[in-house]
C-alpha cells in the first residue's frame, strides 16, 4: 500500500471528496434505486444528506441497500440486466472509488482497456492491429461466462486486501458485496451498474492479465472480452489451455458460444468491430465504416465505446 498522509477513512469521508462524488452522481442523472429517491429529490437536501452519510459510515451504522435490477435492450438487440443503486449508495461508492481506484490503476497493465481513463475500445483495437501487422494472425477470441455474476467474493476480497490493507476500506467493500448478492448463501457476483463494479472486475481479472503478461503472450482485454494473438494455430491453441487453467483458479470459465480459435483470414468480431484479412469495419450512426490497412485516425474519431 502506498504511503498516505491521511487514513482511507479520512480521505473517503472528507466533505470535499463527498461533494465531488455527489456532483458526479448528479451529473449522470441516473434512475433511482429500491427506495425510489431520485437524484433531484436527494439534491434538495444534499448538504444534510452528506452529513448524515458521513456520520453513518464513520460510526459503522451505514447499511448498503440491495440493488434494483432491471433489464435493458443493448444496441446489438440483446438484453442486459442492470443494477440500480440508491443515490446514497452511489455517492458513497463514488467517494470510495475516487480514493481507492488510483491505488489499483498504477498496478494495472497496458493489455487492459475496459473501464479505465484514457483507454477505450479504440485503444484495444489499435493494439490488436499492431499485433496483426507484426504477423500475429491467429488468435484465441474469448469471452468469460457471466463474469460479473461469478466473481467469487472471497477471492476478490483477498486480491483487494493485497493492495488495500485498511480494515475500514475492506469492511465497506464487504457491505456492498453482501448487499449485491443474488442469493444469501452464495458469496458470488458483483452487480452490473454499481459504481465500483467496473474496478472490482478489473481487480479480479488483473490476475489473468498478469499471468498472461508473465508468459509473454500478446493478450488484449476489455472487461470480460479478450483475445490472445499468435503466429500459428498451434500457439493459439496453447494459449487457450493456459487461459483455461488461470480461469479455473479464479472459478471462472469460457463462454463456449463466444470462444474459438480463429484468424484474420477467417474473420472474427471483437468489441463490435468486424475483422477480415487486412480490413476492419463497424457501424457508426447507421453507416458502415470500413478501413483497410493501418489507418487508425478514423477509429479514434468515430468508434463508439463497446459498453456505452
Amino acid at each position: 500500500m502506498s504511503y498516505l498522509r491521511h487514513s482511507y477513512k479520512d480521505l473517503i469521508l472528507s466533505r470535499t471528496n463527498l461533494l465531488t462524488a455527489w456532483e458526479d452522481v448528479r451529473a449522470k442523472k441516473g434512475s433511482p434505486g429500491l427506495d425510489d429517491v431520485t437524484v433531484s429529490r436527494w439534491g434538495r437536501n444534499w448538504e444534510a444528506n452528506i452529513e448524515r452519510l458521513i456520520e453513518q459510515v464513520a460510526t459503522n451504522t451505514y447499511h448498503a441497500n440491495r440493488p434494483k435490477r432491471i433489464k435493458v435492450l443493448k444496441k446489438n438487440g440483446k438484453v442486459r440486466e442492470i443494477s440500480l443503486l440508491t443515490v446514497t449508495d452511489k455517492v458513497i461508492q463514488r467517494a470510495y472509488l475516487n480514493v481507492i481506484e488510483p491505488e489499483f490503476e498504477r498496478r494495472f497493465l497496458n493489455c487492459s482497456h475496459g473501464y479505465r481513463k484514457n483507454r477505450s475500445t479504440a485503444t484495444a483495437i489499435q493494439q490488436l492491429l499492431t499485433c496483426r501487422d507484426k504477423g500475429l494472425v491467429w488468435l484465441l477470441d474469448a469471452d468469460i461466462l457471466e463474469c460479473f455474476d461469478h466473481i467469487d467474493h472471497e477471492i476478490l476480497v483477498n486480491l483487494f486486501g493485497r493492495v488495500i490493507k485498511d480494515p475500514f476500506a475492506i469492511n465497506l467493500l464487504k457491505k456492498w458485496l453482501i448487499a449485491g448478492r443474488r442469493h444469501k448463501n452464495q458469496a458470488l457476483g458483483i452487480p452490473q451498474g454499481a459504481v465500483i463494479s467496473p474496478l472490482l472486475c478489473n481487480i479480479y481479472l488483473h490476475q489473468l492479465d498478469a499471468k498472461m503478461a508473465c508468459s509473454r503472450w500478446n493478450y488484449i482485454r476489455y472487461a470480460d472480452d479478450f483475445v490472445v494473438l499468435a503466429e500459428s494455430i498451434e500457439k493459439a491453441q496453447q494459449s487457450k489451455t493456459q487461459v483455461e487453467n488461470i480461469l479455473t483458479k479464479l472459478k471462472l470459465e469460457f463462454q463456449p458460444q463466444k470462444t474459438c480459435i480463429t484468424s484474420f483470414e477467417q474473420g472474427f468480431t471483437f468489441l463490435g468491430v468486424n475483422f477480415f484479412a487486412n480490413t476492419y469495419q463497424y457501424i457508426w450512426q447507421n453507416k458502415k465504416i470500413e478501413v483497410e490497412g493501418r489507418r487508425l485516425k478514423i477509429l479514434y474519431r468515430y468508434l463508439p465505446d463497446f459498453y456505452s
